[in-house]
């Protein structure tokens, strides 16, 4: 029964006390072996930290209305609660497919989940705002590491599998940095090339 919590965040579901679970890296998965099994690197050193928190300084004085609006949008439920809702495509229901595209994109956040909960706790980082107090963030910091934010984590997986299911639309599921347009992505496009989330 440890696979029902997770399954039911990457579906949207919200319990705001999952985020503190310190355990998450060790649910069992679905096609990853371990949680551990795609541990990232350790996060980088002091040096590149000040680098990056000066880069999210520029970053947060360039919020917009539009900026937060997105932002306040891809944060209105857990990471896969947004991912779910872009993978139905719009048009006439089709039970077969539909269940096929859930299924795989949820078994994707979920195992990501894990994974990025594994290199949280593995590492425990501070977020951006406790290294640097004048750093401002949009939304509260959650209780739990910062690194890896599992909004980009999720973002990869999800944006990976829609795009290996709508090849035809493949571009709007990847980062503009990556060659992707900006469709679907936009929103989360700065997201997997900032090692935290929320700047």
């Amino acid at each position: 029964m440890r696979w029902v919590l997770p399954l039911l965040l990457s579906l949207g579901c919200s319990i705001s006390l999952a985020q503190t679970e310190p355990n998450a890296g060790h649910w069992k998965t679905w096609v990853l072996t371990t949680g551990n099994q795609l541990r990232l690197p350790p996060p980088p050193d002091e040096a590149a930290t000040r680098e990056e928190i000066a880069q999210l300084k520029v970053i947060a004085n360039q919020r917009d209305s539009t900026t937060l609006d997105q932002i306040t949008w891809w944060n209105a439920g857990p990471p896969g609660y947004r991912w779910t809702s872009i993978a139905i495509p719009p048009g006439q229901a089709n039970a077969t497919l539909h269940s096929r595209i859930m299924a795989l994109l949820s078994v994707a956040i979920y195992d990501a989940t894990i994974a990025a909960w594994d290199s949280k706790y593995a590492y425990n980082r501070l977020h951006p705002t406790a290294f640097d107090p004048a750093l401002t963030a949009a939304l509260p910091n959650p209780p739990s590491p910062s690194y890896p934010s599992e909004h980009a984590v999720v973002a990869g997986a999800a944006s990976t599998v829609l795009a290996y299911l709508f090849p035809d639309k493949s571009r709007l599921f990847q980062c503009p940095s990556r060659g992707g347009s900006p469709g679907v992505g936009t929103g989360w496009a700065a997201l997997p090339q900032r090692r935290e989330s929320r700047p």
